[in-house]
């Protein structure tokens, strides 16, 4: 069975403008799922025409940092003013980062009648690729709240990691009985103390050799770091052109 397939429109670190904003979608029944909206995301969106004809657009936010957020004005301004529709902002239960994603928000000149908050249970068991979705927090920086993302579908579980400093959650998911598909995972060359990135070296001591075809690395600082994922055997997220 097929798995449901994340597309990238960036794959880079912050301080990586050439791989673009780290951003996934994927379609489903004519919508859009978006994961994060970086500085360059929104225009990746317009030049692959993306929006045209669909019929609704749904949002999940892993964190607040520019790069997965910095165009979150202009889409949800687009989205309502050029296509007539609200983005629906998908957020966990208690969302800890929603008041920075209001403040941003509001900041942009959104209104809150231009988008719709739902929760992640609002998706459950409604579309093909997937029955449900569910944030997870994760260890980034000491300054945000930081999120991951679990996806439940058919083929078995799939793993985001949005930015992340930890291999705990993957593990955990790795060490389950049920079906494993695929993992998306934040990872760096640089290795210091106090790191807010998972270097390279240490997702490849938390993962076995015959699992890290399914584990995808993706939000590289630089183009050593995708050579390295590569050598260590991990694949690698690759840009649609």
């Amino acid at each position: 069975m097929n798995g449901m397939q994340l597309k990238f429109l960036g794959r880079g670190s912050a301080f990586n403008p050439k791989e673009g904003s780290n951003s996934a979608y994927f379609i489903d029944d004519n919508c859009l799922f978006l994961i994060d909206c970086g500085e360059t995301v929104f225009s990746q969106l317009i030049k692959k025409g993306l929006l045209t004809g669909i019929s609704a657009v749904y949002l999940l936010i892993t964190h607040t940092h520019a790069d997965h957020i910095g165009s979150l004005g202009s889409l949800v301004a687009y989205v309502d003013k050029s296509l007539r529709k609200k983005v629906q902002i998908v957020m966990p239960r208690n969302p800890k980062h929603w008041p920075n994603i209001k403040n941003i928000l509001d900041g942009t000149g959104c209104l809150p009648d231009q988008y719709d908050v739902i929760n992640e249970a609002n998706l459950d068991n409604r579309f093909s690729q997937f029955n449900a979705v569910r944030y997870v927090e994760t260890k980034h920086c000491d300054e945000l709240n930081c999120y991951g993302l679990i996806f439940t579908t058919p083929a078995g579980t799939i793993y985001y990691s949005g930015d992340t400093t930890e291999t705990a959650i993957l593990e955990s998911i790795l060490s389950e009985s049920k079906p494993f598909y695929r993992a998306y995972v934040d990872v760096t060359t640089l290795d210091y103390p106090g790191n807010v990135h998972l270097y390279v070296g240490e997702l490849a001591k938390a993962v076995a050799e015959n699992l890290r075809d399914k584990i995808y690395c993706m939000h590289f600082n630089n183009d050593a770091c995708i050579k390295q994922a590569h050598e260590l055997g991990f694949g690698v997220v690759e840009v649609e052109k």
